[in-house]
């Protein structure tokens, strides 16, 4: 059957000192300078990070296992030297003009439109980041990510290096917030594990090596939210930040969208059902039947979406929803779980886009086809997805094609 002809994914250890282009490649790094083997091989430019007290780190760990996605994450990026002990840091210039381009223009590239939420990335989330100086440094690596991709790619890497220390600093601090846990630090720490997914997704400004690998690593970290905020959640669902973050998934939402959607069908989306049959085990088949009528649920809904609303954090519900196993067959590149996923690709790739998720339905197309290579008779299952995604723009508005 289909499932016993996969290809197994090529392991790998992670490169903790490779060059800015392996880095944004998301590709191991031999570390051989002035000039990598990669770098050579592509005939590239090679730039290496300043190796200083304060930066060890690469932003981008890959999970293996299913300990705790954001803790994992953390603890592999904490850099000796690094603390957030106290309450306040310096701004220095190159920082401040992140904050400007944040408040001036970051804000708006998270979603496709104005947003009920943009005021809130603005101003409010900012006020929190003065108060709790670890979200503040996840907000200004957002920012330098957001900067460096109005720029062409031989021109981003101070930007980037920029980006690569802020965010090293603000997982360290989660690190020590993770171990002592308290209501206090509740909220800015799940504001700052929502920076965090969007910041593992919009740095890629390449194709990943394996796109498949790096979409599960962001789908842990999505996962790894309801760690930092399961245990706080009955105190703070009522904080005003936290409610509108929230919103799209609250059940007097879902309810009210599911009444607008009754009459509602989506035949390319439910026909994966038949594709189950190829899944030879029975606990599989389940769990696949279950992450594709989440899907379904999604698809039906997000039509009836106002527009002034997050329409792709409501479509990453499904990304949190689906269970560990799933995860586990998209990790081993299960054919099934990945054409499911390009499903939800194309469901992205509908909603409009946006800067930190535009091209991954390309890249997650173009490497479920490769994988598919092996199994021909499985590619009429991605002719819908490739339809949508095909027709969809390559870059969000004010991005350059050439990045």
């Amino acid at each position: 059957m289909a499932e016993q002809r996969v290809a197994k994914r090529k392991t790998h250890t992670k490169s903790r000192k490779g060059c800015w282009q392996c880095k944004q490649r998301h590709t191991k790094c031999n570390e051989e300078k002035p000039r990598c083997a990669n770098c050579s091989r592509l005939d590239i430019q090679c730039t290496w990070p300043a190796s200083t007290n304060s930066y060890s780190a690469s932003p981008h760990p890959s999970p293996n296992g299913h300990a705790s996605p954001v803790q994992e994450h953390v603890h592999s990026c904490g850099s000796p030297g690094i603390t957030e002990a106290t309450d306040v840091f310096e701004l220095s210039i190159p920082d401040m003009r992140l904050l400007h381009h944040w408040t001036a223009r970051g804000y708006l590239a998270m979603h496709p439109h104005p947003s009920r939420k943009s005021a809130m990335f603005q101003t409010t989330i900012i006020e929190l980041g003065f108060e709790h100086p670890f979200l503040l440094h996840g907000l200004l690596a957002l920012s330098a990510v957001h900067k460096a991709s109005f720029l062409l790619p031989g021109d981003r890497q101070e930007l980037l290096q920029q980006a690569d220390i802020h965010i090293s600093q603000a997982l360290n601090a989660m690190r020590e917030h993770l171990e002592k846990p308290s209501d206090e630090t509740a909220v800015p720490m799940f504001v700052l594990s929502s920076v965090l997914l969007t910041y593992n997704f919009g740095s890629v400004q390449e194709m990943p090596e394996d796109p498949i690998h790096s979409l599960h690593h962001c789908f842990m970290l999505l996962n790894g939210i309801k760690v930092v905020i399961g245990p706080h959640w009955d105190e703070l669902k009522e904080d005003p930040i936290l409610a509108q973050m929230t919103e799209m998934s609250t059940e007097a939402t879902l309810q009210g969208l599911d009444e607008l959607a009754t009459n509602d069908t989506r035949p390319d989306i439910l026909r994966l059902m038949d594709l189950t049959e190829l899944v030879l085990d029975t606990h599989d088949k389940t769990v696949c039947i279950e992450a594709i009528q989440e899907l379904y649920s999604v698809a039906l809904r997000v039509q009836h979406i106002p527009p002034d609303r997050d329409v792709n954090s409501f479509l990453f519900l499904w990304a949190a929803r689906i269970t560990n196993r799933f995860l586990e067959l998209l990790a081993a590149h299960n054919p099934v779980a990945c054409i499911v996923t390009v499903h939800f690709a194309a469901l992205l790739a509908q909603a409009g886009p946006v800067w930190w998720v535009v091209k991954w339905p390309r890249y997650l197309l173009f490497a479920t086809r490769s994988l598919l290579a092996v199994t021909p008779d499985l590619l009429g299952w991605l002719d819908w997805p490739q339809s949508i995604i095909d027709s969809a723009p390559w870059t969000a508005s004010g991005t350059p094609t050439s990045s």
